[in-house]
């Protein structure tokens, strides 16, 4: 797939350039990249918003343009949860903007109290809640009652876009468990685009590096995190306790494994002090 801004202008550039992968079912992906990678542009396909110059899109085996007619019906398959998106707020009541999503796709009443109270439960809002005006809430609330309004659709491929930006950390950590525990739950696909290579490595499965235009890699977070030198000659910074561990492995210390969150390093170092202890 490739997508071009402003073909025939002299404005012209190549946003993503021959972009071939495949996203699994149920996989849990952080998606990675400087600035002007292609990382907003490449999520922006996965639901219609952007045509591909050239190339096609598949959502759950069906192609994307191929017929007019089904693009809405697969559209409702790919939830996209925008930075930011408690701007995006703009109902009476918490109730009636998790409701808005579900109403537009022609579900019962029922159907839709069921999704809204199932939906405010994962993203731990109080029932209490519901009634009151979403203005009334605190940031990190407002930021739940817009994910809680995609996620209300029942996607089976959820993407978010930032979800922690402009969060304090216990914000952020709890978003990022949110979402962990919604993954587990209901076992749909999930993206997660980040800047925070932290919170990447404590979240995902698979980790998609865009890199000028291109997807670099696709792979596990122990086999992207080996490569830290080549990801900071891209602007990216991989975690600490990877640098750290990094500069143990120059000092002549080795390691069986490459070490990408703090836990696992604990476990690592432990186990390096019980065998010396041998």
């Amino acid at each position: 797939m490739t997508y071009i801004y402003g073909e025939g202008t002299p404005f012209r550039k190549v946003a993503l350039d021959n972009v071939n992968i495949d996203i699994e079912e149920g996989e849990l992906v952080g998606i990675i990249g400087h600035t002007g990678s292609g990382k907003s542009t490449l999520i922006q396909h996965f639901n219609g918003l952007l045509k591909p110059t050239s190339g096609k899109v598949f959502v759950d085996g069906e192609e994307l343009f191929a017929d007019k007619s089904r693009l809405r019906d697969i559209r409702f398959k790919v939830g996209l949860v925008f930075q930011y998106p408690e701007y995006q707020l703009f109902e009476e009541t918490v109730y009636r903007d998790i409701a808005f999503g579900p109403k537009n796709m022609g579900l019962s009443d029922d159907e839709i109290d069921r999704r809204v109270k199932e939906t405010m439960r994962l993203v731990e809002l109080k029932p209490e809640l519901a009634d009151k005006s979403p203005f009334e809430l605190s940031g990190g609330q407002k930021r739940r009652v817009a994910i809680a309004g995609v996620m209300a659709m029942e996607p089976k491929v959820l993407i978010l876009d930032e979800p922690t930006a402009g969060l304090d950390p216990r914000g952020r950590d709890r978003i990022l468990r949110l979402i962990k525990d919604y993954h587990e739950e209901k076992g749909s696909t999930v993206m997660l685009v980040s800047h925070s290579m932290e919170d990447i490595a404590k979240t995902v499965s698979k980790i998609l590096v865009m890199d000028d235009s291109n997807v670099y890699m696709y792979d596990t977070p122990e086999k992207v995190f080996a490569k830290a030198r080549e990801l900071d000659k891209m602007g990216l910074t991989v975690p600490q306790i990877t640098r750290v561990f990094d500069r143990l492995k120059q000092s002549g210390i080795e390691f069986s494994d490459e070490v990408y969150s703090v836990e696992y390093a604990k476990k690592l170092v432990l186990r390096l002090l019980e065998d010396r202890r041998v």
